[in-house]
């Protein structure tokens, strides 16, 4: 790609810098422009923040029907008004969304294609007023941006990921719940879906799902959690993988336990890779509707004195 090319590319897209509507439209624009033309290398220089989803039935060629798009639309706005509330608030799970928590994590559609929808995650210009114990978004980050990096890293990044698949039932109830409300009683159970999030930083995250992961996730999640207790222990952390979210710690008697980090404890575990720290983990096994029960599993919850945003305990059964 030609450096004139690039130039005309960024200066458009710092034209396109307001919050103002037509701005956002712009820029989405010029953001879905730098997905489809990968080849050009624009996608760096298309760095605001946005989500983009794409959807195709696996059954049958054509074009998906606008009800399908505007159902799963709907549920990707819970989701990410989900996983934004359970940070905001810090809580292990939400059962039950106000209007107030879909405002906060508000996604505006900025352009579509057929098929695919981009939507907006700028922060909104309007705050609003909140309990003086919730968390406030790092400065520039909107709730919406949030939701949807927590939402996007928790699902597989395609058809060969069971690692992914596997980690997410080592999750946080809200995590697994959020990714529920995207695939559960789906109008059309046949479609593939693929999300990217761009993230104001410039990190690029990809998931794709197809109907067969799909029904396998819905199949997995019908299950409930038991024989909850939390566990500290003094070792070694010995790995991360990011994109997986996977934490792998080595105890002091030699073993080595791997499970679930959410996005907020990320930073603080990179920083502390192969030193000795302290942590707690949320120990528990899983049993399925048919009563088969799973090898007990791990999420990591506490890491050198800084607590996840998603507790453990008491919130789990408890009504909104």
């Amino acid at each position: 790609m030609s450096n004139e090319l690039r130039d005309k590319y960024v200066r458009a897209l710092q034209t396109a810098e307001g919050s103002d509507p037509l701005s956002r439209l712009a820029r989405a624009g010029l953001q879905a422009s730098a997905m489809k033309f990968s080849g050009l290398g624009l996608q760096e220089a298309a760095a605001g923040p946005g989500l983009n989803f794409r959807l195709a039935d696996s059954s049958v060629s054509g074009l998906i029907s606008a009800h399908e798009v505007g159902d799963f639309l709907q549920r990707v706005q819970r989701a990410v008004a989900r996983l934004a509330k359970a940070r905001r608030a810090r809580l292990a799970d939400v059962a039950k969304l106000l209007p107030l928590d879909l405002e906060l994590a508000r996604l505006d559609v900025a352009a579509s294609a057929p098929g695919s929808v981009i939507v907006d995650l700028q922060p909104h210009a309007h705050s609003v007023d909140r309990d003086k114990g919730e968390l406030q978004p790092p400065g520039g980050v909107s709730w919406a941006e949030i939701g949807a990096v927590e939402l996007v890293r928790a699902l597989p990044e395609g058809p060969e990921d069971e690692a992914s698949m596997d980690s997410l039932f080592s999750a946080s109830p809200v995590v697994r719940r959020a990714v529920a409300d995207l695939i559960f009683k789906l109008p059309n159970p046949n479609l593939d879906i693929s999300l990217a999030v761009q993230r104001g930083t410039g990190e690029r995250i990809v998931s794709s799902i197809s109907a067969g992961q799909a029904q396998s996730l819905r199949e997995r999640l019908d299950i409930v959690r038991e024989e909850r207790e939390i566990i500290r222990l003094q070792g070694r952390l010995d790995g991360l993988r990011t994109r997986r979210q996977i934490f792998y710690f080595e105890t002091q008697a030699g073993a080595e336990i791997h499970g679930f980090v959410d996005e907020s404890l990320v930073n603080t575990v990179k920083a502390h890779l192969d030193q000795e720290v302290d942590v707690a983990l949320e120990s528990f096994v899983l049993r399925s509707a048919a009563g088969k029960r799973s090898q007990r599993r791990y999420r990591l919850i506490e890491v050198a004195g800084q607590l996840s945003q998603f507790p453990p305990g008491s919130e789990l059964d408890e009504e909104e």
